[in-house]
């Protein structure tokens, strides 16, 4: 007999063929819309950032601090935010409700950024005070403005998969997704080069900074507003509730063989990860996902007192507990240790219980962002002082501070034909995965980045290095369009790729789409974090600046070992499940 577990969560048992639907390519583009958008604030805002933290009074250090606290809540919160958009019951949809939380966000960093001291101003009058507010409001609308740049993200990402799900289209749709990132890096780095303060808009503005952030703040707003409209989300039924591991195997093994009929008998609401369902229309239907609401908003509203009680009843026993003990610090790190266990969900621990094949694909995906992200970073900077001799910290009219300047410049032209590379050669990568296979391509990208890397260091004139920028287009078009289409492919199938998985966590409700691609981000996310801590240190222990290029090419070859343990097909999934962890 078929376990409670599975006759519950596995949606196979109540799900109907539902008929494919197609994408034209208009609608495509407008779905990436607000990825595009992300992606021109991402380039064009961070291009000048540093130099508006510097001129506020912030050192180096402070700067790079205030750089990684974003890509850090990333790392914390991202896996937060997949969880909890693949079980949002918004009427809304799932995904859109947190697209628009961390746009309005987004949108709020950008003000703050150019325009925090004005409107501090405003409130609060001239006063030296509103200097020391307008720098602090810098600082926050930077943190949050590199944050939500790469949250938001997660569920656009989800939301591709939602609508392609019932169709073929999903390698598409994500061909499109890379397509629309290096165009809206394209036209981010073309806005930081027009020099706005000649211009009657840049007048009207206020200034270069104020001119860019401005047509950034319009033009996300009109990609958002595209996407928002032509998403088509139906509200996820509140009908599978997410049930608990060890309450469904506490009730498999005691149940009944009538309490089995009953549950058997019971008609579900049929339920799509895409959040997209099919329901009768009878009156009794209607009545009992009236029912079935009431006790859910019941449940969440016990659950909220019942959280805030919890916390009053710890928080009075380390008030009464810790005066009468000798071990007082023992004690201490005790009960908040106990206290963080309480806090963090059980659904939170379950998320990082991944099958085997998404922590290879993990791994992969780590690596990769680190090489690729090491080249990123620190590209200008390498130019500027390797190629063209310069010094960050030499005078501003000295020669060696004009030298840096011009090599900054003229690096930012490498980045500009990276993302023209990359937005070329995302057509053609659903071809290649399909002549060569995810792994071939995939390999094939990461190779083709080793070898920039190789020629930046050998050879150091700025016509060669600025090709070898470029060629690393291939490479970002991969990463950003492959581990996607495995990641979906997976769940496409989830009884043979996540094969490892308890049966009741195998429910689109327990484990959807936006969690394990938030896991990609958050491989995304660890790289940063992993660059920034690291690659200072590694710089001071070699005392050159070459080890940028180098380290991202190291990076680069681990990522070829990782991703040639890629699972691709059932065959190699089910091979893997037999080799044990």
């Amino acid at each position: 007999m078929e376990p409670l577990s599975a006759s519950l969560l596995d949606d196979s048992s109540v799900s109907t063929k539902v008929p494919k639907v197609h994408l034209s390519m208009l609608q495509m583009l407008l779905l990436n819309a607000v990825v595009c958008g992300v992606e021109i604030v991402a380039c064009a805002g961070f291009t000048y950032i540093p130099p508006m933290l510097l001129k506020a009074g912030y050192s180096e250090e402070n700067m790079g601090f205030l750089l990684g606290m974003g890509p850090l809540m990333g790392f914390l919160f991202v896996p937060v935010i997949g969880r909890a958009s693949d079980r949002c019951y918004s009427q809304f949809g799932r995904r859109r409700p947190f697209i628009l939380g961390l746009a309005s966000l987004l949108v709020c960093a950008l003000y703050l950024i150019p325009f925090g001291e004005y409107f501090i101003t405003l409130i609060i009058g001239v006063r030296p005070l509103s200097k020391t507010l307008g720098t602090i409001a810098l600082a926050v609308g930077v943190v949050l403005l590199d944050f939500t740049t790469q949250a938001s993200l997660t569920p656009c990402e989800a939301l591709l998969n939602d609508a392609s799900k019932n169709s073929d289209q999903n390698e598409k749709i994500f061909t499109v997704y890379s397509l629309m990132i290096s165009s809206g890096g394209i036209i981010g780095y073309l806005l930081t080069a027009i020099d706005w303060t000649s211009n009657p808009l840049g007048t009207y503005f206020g200034g270069q900074e104020a001119s860019i952030f401005s047509i950034l703040i319009i033009v996300f707003t009109l990609m958002l507003a595209s996407t928002l409209m032509v998403a088509k989300e139906v509200p996820l039924s509140n009908s599978v509730v997410p049930v608990d591991i060890a309450t469904v195997s506490l009730s498999s093994s005691s149940s009944s063989p009538s309490s089995l009929t009953m549950a058997s008998a019971t008609k579900p609401q049929i339920t799509h990860e895409s959040g997209y369902e099919s329901s009768s229309n009878s009156s009794d239907d209607g009545m009992e996902m009236g029912k079935i609401r009431t006790r859910n908003s019941k449940r969440r509203t016990k659950g909220f007192w019942g959280a805030l009680a919890c916390i009053r009843s710890v928080f009075l026993k380390v008030v009464l507990y810790l005066p009468t003990q000798g071990r007082c610090m023992t004690n201490f790190i005790g009960c908040v240790c106990w206290f963080g266990r309480q806090l963090v969900p059980s659904q939170l621990i379950q998320l990082f219980k991944i099958p085997k094949v998404l922590k290879l694909l993990a791994f992969a995906d780590v690596c990769s962002w680190t090489a690729i992200m090491g080249f990123n970073i620190y590209y200008t900077d390498y130019v500027g002082q390797i190629v063209y001799g310069g010094n960050p910290n030499a005078p501003e009219n000295s020669i060696e501070g004009k030298a840096y300047d011009d090599g900054v410049r003229v690096a930012s032209w490498g980045l500009l034909l990276h993302c023209i590379c990359s937005a070329i050669c995302s057509f053609f990568i659903e071809r290649f995965c399909a002549s060569y296979g995810y792994k071939t391509t995939f390999t094939l990208g990461m190779v083709t980045f080793v070898f920039a890397m190789m020629g930046m260091v050998l050879i150091r004139h700025i016509y060669f290095v600025n090709l070898m920028a470029a060629a690393t287009g291939f490479a970002y078009s991969t990463i950003t369009t492959i581990p996607f289409m495995l990641v979906s492919k997976y769940h496409a199938n989830k009884k043979v790729y996540f094969a490892d998985l308890p049966p009741a966590l195998l429910s689109d409700s327990e484990r959807g789409i936006g969690s394990d691609i938030a896991i990609l981000d958050w491989s995304y996310f660890l790289s940063q974090v992993a660059l920034t801590t690291a690659m200072g240190t590694i710089v001071h222990i070699t005392g050159t600046l070459i080890s940028y290029m180098v380290t991202a090419g190291s990076m680069g070859i681990l990522a070829i070992y990782y991703i040639n343990r890629i699972i691709e097909n059932e065959g190699q999934a089910r091979r893997c499940l037999l080799e044990g962890p």
